[in-house]
């Protein structure tokens, strides 16, 4: 399928035919295809385009204001994971890493090492970093190896089908890490800025929160928050910066975030609304991150965009919503009512 126009919860491909879009875009349109506001604050952007870390633009530095922690940032969610990684080697120097069965951090190499999904990790083994010690998600890992630097983990599960933990699960990571002196990395990056109900799921108990996807409006913008602020020093290795990107902190992306985070808020309770609806129609998860049974090519024949889950993740095929925060009441009852 090629995309040929997208507005508000609604695609259509390159033959006219409409869908609706319970992707997002994997979760990236929170605020919905095209929204007008983000665009207007894109084109009234009076820089398109700043010097990574050697100049940054205005607006990105009215977006570090907004942020309620100290931020590094990155063009991908693999950035901000990856950026977050190091924090931790920088910090303790240590090399070691707990991570999760059924974690998706990304594909970069050292993001990849993190990830519990071996059809993505296998064909890479040789090259990846560690030592990485998997654990159960949801269960006490128990006393961290001596070698571990950090623990990192998702609030839910995304990629693993919206994978809901116990609730005392976050908190006994924080213990965890705080009798090791380990880093507790939060990766909110799928989960995060209202997709689970809250802007900063995690945050309680983190040391570091990666954010992305929604972030940037629809444009590739993440960033590591440096919870504990004191950890944003450690990256203070000389006047140049050694993990930057050309587009970091691009001023079209972060003049969308702050649309973002002024519109997000308002849209909160109708985040819980629509995920109330959700549940009461059969899916499984957590806010706006849910799955269901079904089978992804089904969805599509009844012109509506859903998030495939293999059956490798959970044993049988599962469809994942992650739809646009402005859905409405009607266009959900249009899903429901397709997807039966």
């Amino acid at each position: 399928m090629i995309w040929a126009k997208a507005e508000g919860c609604r695609v259509w491909d390159v033959d006219g035919r409409e869908y609706l879009d319970l992707t997002g875009g994997f979760g990236v349109a929170v605020l919905g295809h095209g929204n007008p506001k983000v665009a207007e604050a894109m084109a009234n952007a009076p820089v398109v385009h700043a010097l990574g870390d050697l100049a940054e633009a205005e607006v990105t530095g009215r977006l570090r204001d907004a942020l309620p922690w100290p931020a590094k940032f990155g063009v991908t969610g693999e950035d901000a994971v990856e950026i977050a990684l190091r924090t931790a080697l920088l910090a303790t120097g240590r090399q070691g890493i707990i991570a999760f069965e059924g974690a998706y951090h990304g594909t970069g190499l050292l993001a990849l090492a993190a990830t519990g999904m071996e059809r993505f990790r296998v064909p890479f083994t040789a090259w990846l970093p560690g030592p990485v010690h998997r654990r159960a998600f949801g269960e006490d890992p128990g006393p961290l190896p001596e070698d571990v630097a950090a623990v990192i983990v998702e609030p839910v599960q995304g990629r693993a089908g919206a994978r809901v933990p116990p609730d005392d699960f976050l908190p006994t990571l924080r213990r965890r890490c705080d009798e090791a002196g380990a880093l507790l990395i939060v990766d909110a990056i799928f989960t995060g800025l209202g997709r689970l109900g809250e802007l900063w799921p995690g945050s309680d108990v983190a040391d570091v929160l990666c954010i992305g996807k929604a972030l940037g409006g629809g444009l590739p913008l993440s960033a590591a928050l440096f919870v504990r602020a004191d950890l944003e020093q450690v990256w203070d290795l000389g006047d140049e910066d050694v993990y930057t990107h050309t587009h970091s902190g691009n001023p079209l992306a972060c003049a969308a975030a702050l649309v973002v985070l002024e519109e997000v808020p308002k849209l909160l309770p109708r985040v819980a609304e629509s995920s109330q609806r959700f549940e009461a129609a059969g899916w499984h998860g957590a806010g706006l991150l849910r799955t269901k049974g079904g089978d992804s090519a089904h969805a599509l024949r009844r012109g509506v965009l859903v998030i495939p889950i293999p059956a490798a993740e959970q044993g049988h095929a599962l469809i994942q919503a992650a739809p646009p925060f402005t859905m409405s009441d009607e266009e959900l009852d249009e899903v429901f009512d397709r997807l039966t």
